[in-house]
């Protein structure tokens, strides 16, 4: 009887090995044995490397639920929570997988398409913004500015963390987080 191969098993172990490896120093062999699986099963079930870091990055926005996070409310701060939290959770857990894909993204252009969902994260997270913006509660700038403005200190955080030894640097205040940042860019009436 053929060995079942659960997809979340095959996707953490890519997120595994890119994450420790990089995109470019990543092998499939790699990722079918971190996924207890043949080099085979991954390339008849998933495609290519390319296919299955692109599968990875899929499974990581679904496991999350972007698509909730950035969903108008009405209340700027809790709707700004919510996606701080849904994106802290990501960079925490997932950063450095992230980080190494970003990285390899000039030298391997395969991993365009792996990142066109995360982008259209950040627009749909613009685009919450631009809502706000229209109606009088933001000042007015470019969204993903502002996108870049919201999330920058948890990159920062989640770099520090995962690139050191050092994990004395103090969790972020996510709700003052937001309240900081409508300080900065709500609409004064």
């Amino acid at each position: 009887m053929p060995k079942i191969v659960e997809n979340s098993q095959v996707y953490l172990a890519v997120i595994q090995v890119v994450s420790e490896r990089g995109f470019s120093g990543a092998t499939t062999k790699q990722m079918a044995d971190a996924a207890d699986v043949s080099e085979m099963t991954l390339f008849r079930k998933y495609g290519n490397k390319a296919e299955l870091v692109k599968q990875a990055v899929a499974f990581l926005i679904e496991e999350t639920d972007f698509s909730s996070a950035a969903h108008y409310t009405g209340d700027v701060h809790a709707d700004l929570l919510r996606v701080v939290r849904a994106y802290q959770g990501t960079a925490v857990k997932h950063g450095l997988f992230i980080f190494a894909l970003f990285a390899d993204l000039a030298r391997h252009p395969e991993l365009l398409d792996s990142m066109r969902e995360p982008f259209s994260i950040f627009q749909s997270i613009g685009a919450l913004i631009a809502r706000y913006q229209m109606e009088g509660v933001l000042k007015t700038e470019p969204p993903l500015h502002s996108v870049a403005k919201l999330l920058a200190p948890l990159v920062y955080i989640a770099t520090i963390r995962n690139t050191t030894l050092d994990n004395t640097l103090p969790d972020l205040d996510l709700s003052g987080h937001v309240t900081s940042f409508l300080n900065g860019h709500i609409m004064d009436r």
